[in-house]
């Protein structure tokens, strides 16, 4: 008499096909739990008017004193070039946080007379924020970018 078996070849692929059908069901399901920000809501309206963007940041380069910034003792602190001291500085500050969409938060320009704008990071959560700033002085527009990483 024969012996009959239980494992066959057909078993063995009936079983590998059945294990990778059951993890890309496992994959399909668990990417539609992924939560997925987008860096803006309006990002298409905002590459049409990149080239505007790219002139303020030349303009901003091309100052003989750039802005500056830096973390301090629980402030960041923003320095505004000292050949717009007697002028209108206006603007906006935006510190936008790649991991988290919620916890970007925005800023009017508001120097004081010495070109100094303190901003208290106690508030803010910690990492890796992106910094945005979008100002103008003397009617021209201008642009920096940069990163700071709160404690």
């Amino acid at each position: 008499m024969k012996k009959q078996t239980i494992w066959t070849w057909g078993t063995g692929i009936a079983i590998v096909y059945t294990v990778f059908a059951i993890s890309i069901i496992g994959l399909v399901v668990n990417s539609f739990g992924k939560k997925l920000d987008l860096e803006s809501k309006d990002y298409y309206a905002k590459e049409l008017v990149f080239q505007q963007q790219i002139d303020k940041s030349n303009r901003a380069k091309a100052l003989p004193e750039p802005l500056k910034w830096k973390v301090e003792q629980g402030k960041l602190v923003f320095t505004f070039p000292s050949i717009f001291k007697e002028k209108s500085l206006g603007g906006k500050i935006v510190l936008f946080k790649p991991s988290d969409n919620t916890s970007d938060i925005t800023f009017p320009v508001l120097p004081d007379a010495m070109m100094l704008q303190t901003i208290p990071t106690g508030k803010l959560g910690k990492g890796m924020y992106k910094l945005r700033i979008d100002w103008s002085a003397n009617d021209q527009t201008y642009y920096n970018e940069g990163v700071v990483v709160l404690n």
